[in-house]
């Protein structure tokens, strides 16, 4: 990248060196036909210039110039903090995945996994390998875990990420529209006539959306000039005996909580939905769950990580942004049998 911001071209090194574009391409390429002093020459000014090879240029030429082979589709990397199993097992990890898969196979891409944590490799020896692999586009989706930091040569790559779970680097971001997610949610509640929602979230949810679940909740609930607003409750896993204290001494007519383990303590309370109490999930994935909610719509954020990646690699942009873009993905609502409308009660 230039100091005017623009990406470096193979003419701008051609007249720092005085050669034409045509030599500065094949010194690039180690062609036998130019002397090493002209490529050392022209490496080094290509070094100076801050120069990138666009990757997605290159594999265009050598269609040309080979249009009777078949081009093998431009690798990208989905590195991952947890193995395959921690994926599969979770609908909202996995879908994302397809999403990403689906997107990248329709734009002449392949995508491949790497496990960083797992496997045990540091963030260099990761970088060696995207490296030598031709690797020069990759996503972070979700990390399990929020906070998370990764260490790797970021100015080599073009790189988005998923979601707030990773605190550093800040890079550009496809992410769920959580905050509106949750004031669709009460807004649809609110319709239905339900007066006393109540917010059950898991700490690490919590977390790795940087408190958008509660802080939408409450922001909607304030506007409507509510008194006695029941707080969130937050844990680290659901247990029968906490909910049924907070269930007990607040006594919400629906629950909003983004972790299904809640069926089974609401049923050992004796609770049934919807006719005890309403029951919303943040995280739908299927409707014959039965369970009323919002759909993060996990492929659309895949799809739309590559789509931001690809257009990364055309501008030949790399390393950590000057200036990070969060690109929203809205939720879909979901209706359900958990929930019903409510009859007013009789005076």
């Amino acid at each position: 990248m230039s100091e005017s911001g623009k990406a470096v071209t193979i003419k701008d090194i051609a007249l720092e060196c005085g050669v034409t574009a045509t030599t500065v391409s094949l010194a690039l390429r180690n062609h036998p036909r130019i002397s090493d002093a002209t490529k050392a020459k022209v490496r080094e000014a290509a070094e100076r210039l801050n120069y990138r090879r666009n990757p997605m240029v290159s594999a265009l030429m050598a269609n040309l110039s080979q249009s009777r082979k078949p081009v093998a589709a431009l690798p990208l990397a989905a590195v991952y903090t947890h193995d395959l199993k921690a994926i599969e097992e979770n609908s909202y990890h996995l879908n994302i995945w397809k999403g990403m898969e689906r997107r990248a196979s329709e734009l002449g891409f392949k995508l491949e996994r790497f496990y960083l944590i797992p496997q045990k490799m540091s963030g260099r020896r990761l970088t060696q390998i995207l490296v030598t692999r031709g690797i020069s586009g990759i996503i972070i989706p979700p990390l399990l875990h929020a906070g998370g930091h990764l260490s790797i040569d970021w100015k080599e790559f073009s790189a988005v990420a998923i979601g707030y779970s990773m605190l550093s680097p800040n890079l550009h971001r496809i992410c769920p529209d959580q905050y509106r997610g949750i004031r669709m949610v009460l807004r649809e509640l609110k319709q239905l006539g339900y007066k006393r929602p109540g917010l059950l979230l898991n700490r690490q949810s919590d977390l790795r959306t940087i408190h958008l679940w509660s802080s939408g909740f409450y922001g909607y609930e304030h506007a409507q000039k509510k008194k006695g607003i029941i707080p969130v409750l937050e844990c680290n896993e659901v247990s029968e005996e906490e909910l049924q204290k907070w269930y007990e001494k607040y006594t919400p007519d629906v629950i909003i909580s983004s972790d299904f383990n809640i069926i089974d303590p609401l049923h050992k309370m004796g609770l049934q939905f919807p006719e005890d109490v309403g029951l919303v999930t943040l995280s739908r994935y299927s409707p014959a769950q039965g369970i009323a909610g919002i759909d993060q719509n996990a492929d659309a954020l895949g799809a739309a990580a590559i789509e931001q990646l690809v257009q990364m690699m055309y501008y030949n942009e790399r390393g950590i942004p000057e200036m990070p873009r969060v690109v929203q993905i809205p939720s879909a609502w979901g209706k359900g049998e958990s929930i019903c409308r409510q009859v007013p009660a009789e005076n």
